[in-house]
């Protein structure tokens, strides 16, 4: 997951900043983003993004919580917190990223 993030974040920050835009104001441009956001690589670099992005924080925190405290219980509960975290994350983010590329 971190050579995905390693990977996408570049070309993420590239596609916003550089690509296709005349100036900064231009690339927060509703329309401008829109637009951008309705081709298929951008829709795939999001996703991965989105899904490298989710697993990296939540599996930090998962190891965090766990190394605070310990037992079965425990762990149980935090790793069933943290992929019901993880489902609600991915299933938000991508509904997000399908509105803004196929308008649904």
């Amino acid at each position: 997951m971190i050579m995905a993030l390693l990977l996408t974040l570049p070309v993420h920050f590239a596609m916003q900043a550089f690509l296709g835009v005349g100036g900064y104001t231009q690339a927060l441009a509703y329309n401008t983003v829109a637009d951008r956001y309705q081709t298929l690589i951008t829709i795939t670099l999001l996703t991965v993004l989105l899904a490298a992005a989710s697993y990296h924080g939540l599996y930090g925190l998962r190891r965090i919580l766990l190394e605070f405290k310990s037992g079965p219980t425990w762990d149980r509960l935090v790793s069933a917190g943290t992929l019901a975290a993880g489902l609600v994350i991915l299933g938000w983010g991508l509904r997000t990223i399908v509105v803004m590329g196929w308008g649904i």
